[in-house]
């Protein structure tokens, strides 16, 4: 692989890492905030798992590049990449499921 792609490579996993780290920090602060209503504290610790999810797959890049085994390095990769997604998604539909809650439920 030529230096131009591995650099290339790493800025983007630098990038991804620094935008999951202000992710989970505002997701941490807005859990926060709605920790009082109970039904609302899952959808945002499995969002929390999606975000996380993604920042490991982020550090596969670099570490896929630096290792010898690249087919182990890209099954972890798009595992977490599929585990982000599976979360993700989860989150949404948990949200709008406890936003569309009645009171009398």
């Amino acid at each position: 692989m030529s230096p131009m792609n591995s650099s290339l490579l790493f800025g983007i996993a630098a990038f991804v890492l620094v935008c999951s780290a202000i992710a989970t920090h505002y997701i941490i602060r807005v859990k926060n905030s709605f920790a009082a209503l109970p039904r609302l504290e899952r959808p945002w610790l499995l969002l929390e798992l999606g975000v996380a999810s993604l920042f490991i797959a982020a550090l596969t890049i670099p570490i896929g590049e630096l290792s010898q085994s690249i087919a182990i390095s890209h099954l972890i990769q798009i595992a977490t990449v599929v585990s982000a997604t599976f979360f993700i998604l989860t989150a949404m539909v948990t949200m709008k499921q406890a936003w569309t809650i009645r009171e009398s439920d």
